[in-house]
């Protein structure tokens, strides 16, 4: 009886201690989210919860009418190629090379991992700084070398401004996707490698054949993660351009952003924000796919 006593106190306590985290999590993701959804149904248009069911106008004018909503969308699928397409190969490569031991890999890698650490204020005022037109580091070194010819305007150009943003986020977050993939290739047994060795495999044979095929894993979870966060990308985009020139770097965040709160449109938001929550889903779902796949299989 004793021991079931303990037993019970003991779950009441556990309940008790998480229940504070699942009543924020309840409140503040899932109901806000049903929330939004039915918002974006409606017309409301301010603080007063006063609303007309519209059923899905919102969405039949986003997609079918409004071209800036279009805009920001290839914005944001442009944005998001570029940077996980530059990112994902450089983080692999750069954890190839501190895996092969080079000279200096232990400072390389702190240095490389130190834009991590940088809030996005950080990077943007330095960045933003750096890009300027007439007085940024960009512009004034090509000066000092004689090479002024290849001054850009940068973020104040409607054409390179986007690409301006993609090579901040580069900077950023290549150095999670060297973390991910140093920590794949140093995760693969010591006796594949041995092996490919024993059978006279170069050191290029040994990456292209056996380790990089085995990042499948490391590949997904980089991909779902940043392919996440580029699709809602807000925080440099806002700080660096607040999606200008012109709506040249408008994306679907910063979009929803002037659309709910200086244009005071909630609805109309509230419908651009539930499809990026739709997308985002659709996003996760592979990569709970492939680990449910391999708990499986295990």
């Amino acid at each position: 009886m004793r021991r079931e006593t303990y037993r019970l106190k003991n779950t009441l306590g556990i309940a008790l201690f998480i229940l504070p985290a699942i009543l924020l999590v309840a409140i503040f993701i899932y109901i806000f989210i049903g929330w939004d959804a039915w918002a974006s149904l409606t017309d409301w248009k301010g603080l007063v919860i006063k609303m007309r069911f519209m059923g899905v106008m919102n969405y039949k004018q986003l997609f079918t009418v409004d071209m800036t909503f279009r805009r920001s969308l290839i914005n944001t699928l442009l944005l998001g190629v570029t940077f996980l397409g530059i990112t994902i190969p450089l983080g692999l490569f750069i954890a190839i090379l501190l895996d092969l031991g080079l000279r200096g890999r232990h400072a390389f890698r702190t240095i490389f991992l130190l834009p991590l650490s940088f809030s996005f204020v950080v990077s943007a005022t330095i960045w933003t700084w750096m890009f300027a037109p007439k007085s940024g580091t960009i512009n004034s070194l090509l000066r000092v070398l004689g090479m002024g010819f290849l001054a850009q305007p940068w973020i104040t150009s409607t054409s390179q401004a986007l690409l301006c943003i993609a090579i901040v986020y580069i900077w950023q977050f290549s150095g999670f996707a060297t973390l991910v993939y140093f920590a794949g290739i140093s995760g693969v047994s010591p006796e594949l490698s041995e092996a490919a060795a024993i059978d006279g495999a170069s050191t290029t044979q040994k990456y292209r054949l056996i380790l990089i095929p085995l990042q499948r894993p490391a590949t997904l979870t980089v991909i779902t993660i940043l392919g996440v966060y580029a699709w809602r990308v807000f925080d440099l985009v806002y700080l660096m351009t607040g999606g200008g020139p012109g709506i040249s770097t408008e994306v679907m965040a910063t979009y929803l952003y002037r659309i709910a709160f200086n244009a005071n449109r909630f609805a109309y938001g509230a419908s651009i924000g539930f499809f990026m929550f739709v997308v985002s889903i659709l996003i996760i779902i592979p990569f709970f796919v492939f680990i449910l796949r391999r708990q499986n299989e295990v």
